[in-house]
């Protein structure tokens, strides 16, 4: 009942706009079936754009693009979770992230029946305490290096946790002291790899973060990282790709003093029209969005009224002129300045874009191609 449409042209767009932030060059993200636009989809258009290098979660992600882009670089941020997937690497070339010493020492193992080394990249912890190489583990991951003659380091990686907030850039200049400790350590060896930390809100708002490589991922999708901070202009100019839409299945009155929905938690204060909208929780349109989200008709914002279910929800149509059973209404995107942003869905949600994006883009997908 959902459609989810994505534009190809507004990724592509995306990637050109970030793409004149910097020098470096751009590993584009598209983990998690491109954060619920499609993978291979987003994959081919980006690579059409320009992109070399792509960021995929899982080694099996990588796999499922690999045969449609044979010269890209596809790199695997979470690297090998499965004994298969060390063959996978080899053989398919994928890049892996490798963050424990687990990972390390079976890739080690399994490169010593290869007849070529096989690229990998250290993921180092400098601040967001989830995975990767201590400062502690430092020495004994260079001694340790030594002994990996299967292996050729390709990038030493960090990842910033603060870099959309202007207020706390201190954190910023502090996990990229220790990132760039833990380089000059490496090529105190005589090794020689690229060096990347920045995210879409470092490539857009820090400069000095954008190294050798940047890593942008909820940008290219449209989603400007500070728009919400006072310096929202330095993402302006990004697009959103994804509009979703949901049938209208019934127009009627609500007269005042009558609820609405489970629990009749919606009371109508006067006379209302009221359109019953086909999409629900079964879609990932969260019941936690009864009573505090909007959808788009014509240009019309309309309330939700009452509580969302499984696959209905009501909102206000009372201001929506013409409207009738069989149209569509958006439920995110839409045209004109009344576009509901997956920000504000997440604002009425109570999370992020992200989850917007990845939850909502499960829905069937089609694609819209321009220029």
């Amino acid at each position: 009942m959902l459609k989810a449409a994505v534009d190809l042209q507004s990724i592509r767009d995306n990637f050109h706009f970030l793409r004149k932030k910097t020098q470096s060059r751009i590993m584009a993200v598209v983990k998690a079936d491109a954060y619920g636009h499609g993978l291979k989809e987003i994959s081919v258009s980006l690579a059409s754009a320009g992109a070399e290098a792509l960021g995929v979660g899982t080694v099996r992600e990588g796999l499922r693009l690999r045969d449609s882009l044979d010269r890209v670089h596809i790199y695997s941020l979470l690297g090998p979770m499965e004994e298969e997937d060390y063959q996978i690497i080899r053989s398919r070339r994928i890049i892996p992230f490798i963050h424990s010493w687990e990972q390390l020492k079976a890739l080690s193992e399994f490169s010593r029946a290869c007849t070529q080394k096989i690229p990998v990249v250290l993921k180092l912890e400098t601040g967001m305490n989830r995975l990767g190489f201590r400062a502690a583990d430092l020495q004994l991951l260079l001694e340790h290096w030594n002994n990996c003659q299967g292996l050729e380091l390709d990038m030493l990686v960090s990842h910033l946790a603060l870099t959309d907030d202007p207020l706390k850039q201190e954190k910023v200049k502090s996990q990229m002291e220790a990132f760039m400790k833990y380089c000059r350590a490496f090529a105190d060896k005589g090794l020689e790899f690229k060096k990347s930390i920045a995210n879409s809100a470092a490539l857009i708002g820090c400069p000095e973060t954008h190294l050798d490589v940047v890593r942008p991922g909820i940008a290219l999708y449209g989603e400007n990282p500070f728009q919400a901070k006072a310096s929202g202009s330095k993402g302006r100019g990004l697009v959103q790709a994804m509009h979703i839409t949901a049938p209208v299945l019934a127009v009627h009155e609500l007269k005042a003093g009558e609820g609405v929905s489970y629990g009749l938690c919606f009371t109508a204060p006067r006379d209302m029209r009221i359109a019953i909208i086909g999409c629900g929780y079964a879609h990932n349109y969260s019941r936690l969005l009864s009573n505090r989200a909007w959808m788009l008709y014509q240009g019309e914002r309309l309330p939700v009224l009452g509580r969302v279910c499984m696959q209905l929800t009501v909102v206000d149509a009372t201001c929506a002129s013409g409207i009738s059973s069989g149209d569509r209404v958006h439920i995110l995107g839409g045209i004109g300045k009344n576009a509901v942003s997956a920000r504000d869905m997440a604002g009425w949600w109570g999370t992020v874009a992200y989850e917007v994006f990845c939850l909502l883009g499960r829905n069937p997908r089609e694609y819209i191609h321009r220029g």
